[in-house]
Parts: structure tokens; C-alpha cells; sequence
């Protein structure tokens, strides 16, 4: 098999495969920004470079913003600036051209960890990205026009509108960090930046217009608590009853002094809590860790989160679909009582057990 075709299947199993636009955002949080670097392969006029058929690469950088939508799209703002070229085999002057590229758009992603077609707190996470905007593109081009500039044309410097659209998949990290990879179609409505057709008196458009792929690995960035993303109804919607069984059972959760070890004692209230979620399969549960402020602060927020994934692992092992639950810690920054009082203290460190439906 062509050496061409095999390094193409590579780069498309390893894009859909996760080897991971931008940048998103997660369920808990609002805001994503990704910054990125990659690779740009040119496709036009002058032949199809994709996949590494062509050497040296052209290289750029890029970022995104995300807005998270719903647990399926995210909005997003994304851009990226860099070099784009080929040179053909024609002798003795090797038509071509180098360009610097710049382009941003506005667009949606589609998430397949939305729940429905994955968890939506699933590490792997899947996404297709479309976006339409404009670009700057700003050429030298190298020509075979007789008696002009001698074969060369500097700074031809257009703007068009564009479009993009691809795919990828983003590795969480940590909540709050996730590596991607991404892949991206580049069309651009002109042709001009690589310099063919060729015309000295007027801009000549082609049935072929300009255009690229991106391939970036970028490093994800997410902020923000995301109020919307597990959207708890109304109180009185969950019987009242289970809400203040839950809230009983989950003021009596121990753990051992400096650890999420799980006290004995504890493992009666779990268990009613696993026979109300048990009973009523359409409820979820959102598990929040807290401590006091006793400690180092990233040591309280690590320790809150092991907590409460604790708790999570204790209610999947009696049977609830850990689809249904969400873990989170929050350390010592929600504070309930005055930290600077024993008793104080004790009701911070604590673990909120939400009963809520998924809208």
C-alpha cells in the first residue's frame, strides 16, 4: 500500500482515537480557552498536500474560547496564525508561493459526551467543530511571468470571508485541564494566496479556492462553575420527604481523621441513600466534599474530592448507575459555619449529598 495512504489512515485513526478546537469547556465549568500548535497542509490550485505529502511543514499557533450551551454544543470563538506554502517540481524555478495565514471564526461544537451518547463527565471526549469567519492572508509568490519582478511577487495581502469545520478528541487531565487534539477543514472564499491563476492586471478567481487543514495538539484551560450544566430543579419538584431523608443520612457520613476512608458507622445512612436512589430511578445525585480550613489549601480541595468520590464509589457498588452520579470537591472554600470554632469547623467538614432531575 502507498506509504501516503498508510500515513493518512494514521493521522485519522489517531485524530478520532484520541492520540486530542477547541477548547471547551466541561460540565462543571462555563469557560474553556485553549491554546494550540500544529501543523497546516495546503490544498488548491497547485495540488493537494494533505497528510504529509509534502515537506518542509508549515507551521502555525492557535486558541479558542468556549461557551458552554447545553451538555451537547458549546459556542466558540477560534483562530490561528501561521505559515502555509508549496513549491511544485517545475524547472528551473520552482513555482510556489509562502504565505502568512490568519483567520477567526465563530462557530458551535458538538460534544458526544453529552450524556446521551457518552457520560458527560467521561475523560474521553469526542467533538465535531464548524465555524465561519475571515481571514488575512499576505503572499509571496513565486511565478513565472517573464520581465516581472523577476519571478517574484512580495506582500500580495487579501482578505475573504472562510469557513471551517472538523473533528477531534479532548483527554481530561484534571476538571480543569484537558489535552487536545484537533483536525480542521480551512476553506477560504478566494484565491489569490497561492498565487494561481496568475494575473498582473486584475484578480482572476478559480473554480478551486484556497484552502487547508490544521492539525493542533493544544492544552485546555476550564473556569467558571457552570450553574447550568446539572440544572436542579425547583426543591419541591423532588418529594420533600427524599430530600430531607438524603440530607439526614448525608450529615451523618464519617470519614477517617485526614483521609476518605469511609467510617463503619456511616454505612447504614449510605445505604438508605442507595435505597432511595434505588427506588426512584429518574432522580440523580450530585456528591459535594467539604472541609475546614485546617491545612493547606490544594491539600483540603484534593482531600474534599477523594471524599466525595469515596462516597460516589460506595453508592455504584451498591448497585446505582454511576451515570446518575457526579462527585465534585470544593475544599475549604464553602464554608457553612465560622472556621475559627471547633464546632465550627466540624459542621465544614461535611459531604452534601443533591437529589435532582436531569433537564
Amino acid at each position: 500500500m502507498n506509504r501516503k495512504v498508510l500515513v493518512s489512515c494514521a493521522v485519522c485513526i489517531l485524530t478520532f482515537m484520541g492520540v486530542s478546537d477547541t477548547a471547551a469547556q466541561n460540565y462543571l465549568h462555563k469557560f474553556g480557552i485553549e491554546v494550540n500548535g500544529g501543523l497546516r497542509e495546503y490544498g488548491g490550485d497547485r495540488g493537494t498536500r494533505y497528510f504529509l505529502a509534502e515537506k518542509p511543514t508549515y507551521q502555525a499557533i492557535g486558541g479558542s474560547f468556549g461557551y458552554y450551551i447545553n451538555p451537547s454544543f458549546d459556542a466558540t470563538v477560534t483562530g490561528s496564525h501561521g505559515m502555509l506554502g508549496h513549491r511544485d517540481d517545475s524547472y528551473p524555478r520552482k513555482l510556489g508561493f509562502t504565505a502568512t495565514v490568519s483567520d477567526l471564526t465563530l462557530g458551535l461544537r458538538f460534544k458526544f459526551n453529552n450524556g446521551k451518547l457518552m457520560p458527560e463527565d467521561s475523560r474521553l471526549k469526542p467533538f465535531l467543530v464548524a465555524g465561519w469567519g475571515g481571514m488575512q492572508s499576505v503572499s509571496r509568490i513565486i511565478h513565472n511571468v517573464p520581465g516581472y519582478s523577476d519571478g517574484f511577487v512580495n506582500n500580495r495581502s487579501w482578505t475573504a470571508a472562510h469557513w471551517n469545520a472538523g473533528g477531534g478528541i479532548r483527554l481530561g487531565i484534571t476538571d480543569f485541564m484537558d489535552l487536545a487534539l484537533t483536525m480542521t477543514y480551512n476553506y477560504t472564499y478566494d484565491d489569490n494566496y497561492d498565487g494561481l491563476p496568475f494575473s498582473l492586471s486584475k484578480v482572476r478567481l478559480n473554480a478551486m479556492h484556497d484552502a487547508f487543514l490544521y492539525h493542533s495538539a493544544g492544552l485546555v484551560f476550564h473556569f467558571g462553575e457552570n450553574d447550568g450544566a446539572y440544572q436542579f430543579r425547583h426543591e419541591d419538584e423532588v418529594p420533600e420527604e427524599l430530600v430531607k431523608k438524603v440530607n439526614l443520612a448525608a450529615k451523618n457520613i464519617q470519614f477517617e481523621t485526614a483521609s476518605s476512608t469511609i467510617k463503619q458507622e456511616s454505612f447504614g445512612d449510605l445505604d438508605s441513600i442507595v435505597e432511595i436512589l434505588l427506588d426512584n430511578p429518574t432522580l440523580n445525585a450530585y456528591i459535594e466534599g467539604h472541609t475546614d480550613n485546617v491545612g493547606a489549601d490544594d491539600d483540603n480541595l484534593s482531600l474534599s474530592q477523594k471524599r466525595s468520590d469515596a462516597v460516589k464509589a460506595y453508592l455504584v457498588g451498591k448497585g446505582v448507575d454511576e451515570s446518575r452520579l457526579t462527585a465534585k470537591g470544593y475544599g475549604e472554600t464553602q464554608p457553612i459555619s465560622d472556621n475559627s470554632t471547633p464546632e465550627g469547623r466540624a459542621l465544614n467538614r461535611r459531604v452534601e449529598v443533591k437529589l435532582y432531575y436531569r433537564k
